[in-house]
């Protein structure tokens, strides 16, 4: 019986001859595009077994896109390494997936060698661009994908960035980003006529809308190095319609100096997450873009799609915004917010994320015992804590790891962050907790201000305490920028150690 052809191919033949996949000067059409990968396919499937795992460390570029689209039509494990790693997250996230194959480019070829130096068993290797990724691209084509008669295979090992210990591979089979897709291809806006820029890492969410892009016919448009400079060239240049950022991003987005020099006027949606936008981003953002934006939650473990706010519903009836607000879930997911008992929590009260839905992880990677805890009756606790407001909102809290016990009061982190980071004069705000011989713990808030303005700490605590009351941070850093992970998120781990040590 012949095998049907997967949506990928089908979405091939439907869009041909229109523009797929853009990289600078470079650009390929869909039935191009699809004659690659299936010749890549093809080579690497000669050489190895299903199931397979392939890291791939490799900055923004097309050939990352033909690698992530062959390695699952080959049925061989993708493994996106962030290419802002150390040798060392490198190497361990390498040898712990027993990589067979890295496939990197000449930017990444020294960290490769840097992560690999003290490993005892190397997997075979292939730069982009040299004699072996050439030949690649002229072997015959694959016959069929060969993840097509099981869905439950495999499709990829996506390491958590460990910011609050050692990175664990959550593994996503063909089926889960099946439904990934899904889920974004029935809540988001994505046609033929969209033209998607891709300015964050491929490696991570931006990876994520390649695939629904190509299926809907939408134009993939990767930014040059991935500057904000050059995506406003990219938007004037192919009358871009969306892209999708962390909002440390599209803070940096709103007061680059080249925003207003380039048309943008193409614009249709963009989309934000991964963490907390800061209020004065949003407004700002929405003040010169008009509303168009989409907040977008999810985890590695629930890949993406587990809640969205759409751009109507960032601005409630009275003209106030919905600050620190994750929306509503996806429509095929359930979102239940539970007490540390299980049981769930009452509206309006603080409770732990708990989510049940096709997209939900398989376990992590060689790890029973933290599968087992984050994996219960069939739903995933994510560690997130939110509340459900009375029009069915939920509002992110913070971490439950991070809740802050001051004096016998829970303090969340993410509702302090939220409340300061309304202050005009405000561009950024984290909050932690640190040791207190007197309340236990007492909450630490750290302040980026916006260029030009001098308010002290002083004025800060006098702003904090008619509303957050007990909860008003005990101790203010005023700093110029706040340290960053790899990710682009705010590195609280590196704030944590900060105050182990004198702070200038």
């Amino acid at each position: 019986m012949t095998q049907p052809d997967s949506p990928l191919r089908f979405a091939a033949r439907r869009f041909a001859g229109k523009i797929a996949l853009v990289d600078d000067e470079r650009s390929w059409t869909f039935a191009e595009l699809d004659e690659i990968v299936d010749r890549i396919a093809g080579g690497l499937a000669a050489r190895f077994p299903v199931g397979a795992r392939c890291a791939l460390l490799m900055a923004n570029r097309a050939e990352y896109v033909m690698a992530q689209l062959a390695l699952e039509r080959a049925a061989l494990v993708r493994v996106p390494v962030n290419t802002r790693f150390t040798p060392a997250e490198v190497g361990r996230i390498v040898r712990d997936c027993e990589a067979a194959l890295l496939l990197c480019d000449q930017s990444t070829a020294a960290l490769a060698d840097a992560a690999l130096a003290d490993s005892s068993r190397l997997p075979a290797r292939i730069v982009i661009g040299d004699g072996e990724w050439t030949q690649l691209k002229r072997t015959a084509p694959i016959a069929a994908d060969r993840s097509g008669d099981n869905l439950d295979l495999i499709c990829s090992i996506n390491y958590t960035s460990g910011s609050s210990g050692e990175p664990k591979g959550v593994v996503l089979t063909f089926r889960n980003w099946r439904a990934v897709y899904k889920n974004m291809l029935i809540d988001r806006r994505i046609g033929d006529d969209d033209v998607v820029a891709h300015i964050g890492p491929l490696t991570h969410a931006a990876g994520t809308y390649v695939t629904p892009c190509l299926l809907r016919g939408a134009t993939n448009v990767i930014v040059p190095k991935g500057r904000i400079e050059n995506l406003f060239v990219e938007i004037e240049r192919h009358r871009v319609t969306g892209f999708t950022c962390v909002p440390t991003v599209l803070t940096r987005i709103i007061h680059h100096p080249d925003l207003r020099v380039h048309d943008l006027s193409s614009l249709r949606w963009i989309g934000y997450g991964a963490e907390p936008i800061p209020h004065n981003t949003l407004a700002r953002a929405i003040e010169h873009f008009g509303p168009i934006l989409t907040q977008n939650f999810g985890l590695t473990e629930a890949m993406m799609t587990c809640a969205l706010l759409g751009p109507a519903e960032h601005i409630r009836a009275d003209g106030t915004l919905r600050t620190g607000c994750i929306g509503r879930a996806y429509t095929f997911v359930d979102i239940v917010l539970r007490a540390a008992d299980g049981t769930p929590v009452a509206p309006g009260d603080v409770g732990e994320i708990t989510i049940r839905a096709e997209h939900v992880m398989r376990e992590y990677w060689r790890k029973p015992t933290e599968t087992a805890a984050a994996l219960r009756d069939g739903w995933l606790w994510t560690g997130d804590l939110a509340r459900l407001d009375a029009d069915g909102f939920y509002y992110l809290s913070g971490r439950s790891k991070d809740m802050i016990i001051s004096g016998g009061f829970n303090i969340y982190p993410q509702e302090l962050e939220r409340f300061i980071g309304r202050h005009p004069d405000v561009e950024e705000c984290a909050v932690v907790g640190m040791e207190d011989a007197e309340f236990g713990e007492a909450a630490v808030a750290f302040v980026v201000l916006r260029p030009g303005a001098t308010l002290g700490e002083a004025a800060l605590r006098d702003y904090c305490r008619p509303e957050l009351g007990i909860k008003t941070p005990r101790m203010w850093h005023i700093f110029d920028a706040l340290p960053k992970t790899p990710n682009g998120k705010i590195d609280k781990r590196g704030l944590r150690a900060m105050l182990a040590e004198p702070v200038p």
